[in-house]
């Protein structure tokens, strides 16, 4: 739900969740800007028959929002591109899926979703190290452990 925050603070949270704490996985979510369009004429009521008509309106009317505090929205290109590089930066592998709608249909998924999941090394990256940060917060339950 990055889209809540300014688009350079979901750059910074990005590079400061992955390289300070460094989870084993972290899962983004976030609108897919192109499928507003169709929420928009789905909103409106319009009786159209015609692809050229449906066509014409898309093109005439901006895309709004899909919410009034969301502070911007990225289109597949966009979002694909800011995962790929913050994996690569921080040695994650990452996957791009999302929820409504379909990958192989335009405008595609309605929210996109990064799965980003840290590759195996024989010892943490240096900046993850536990011994030399001190957590803010105390740990009240670890997954998997009794």
């Amino acid at each position: 739900v990055i889209e809540h925050m300014e688009e350079e603070q979901a750059c910074v949270f990005g590079n400061l969740v992955l390289s300070t704490f460094c989870p084993h996985i972290l899962i983004v979510s976030t609108p897919n800007h192109e499928y507003n369009s169709i929420l928009h004429r789905s909103s409106t009521e319009m009786n159209i028959s015609t692809d050229e008509a449906l066509e014409e309106i898309a093109q005439a009317q901006p895309y709004r929002f899909r919410n009034h505090d969301h502070k911007f929205e990225w289109t597949r290109l966009q979002f694909n591109q800011w995962a790929v590089d913050l994996a690569s930066r921080h040695n994650y592998s990452v996957k791009i899926s999302g929820v409504g709608g379909a990958a192989d249909t335009e405008p595609g998924f309605a929210s996109q979703i990064a799965v980003f999941q840290r590759k195996a090394t024989k010892e943490a990256p240096k900046e993850c190290s536990q011994e030399d940060m001190s957590l803010p917060y105390k740990v009240r339950w670890k997954w998997g452990v009794n």
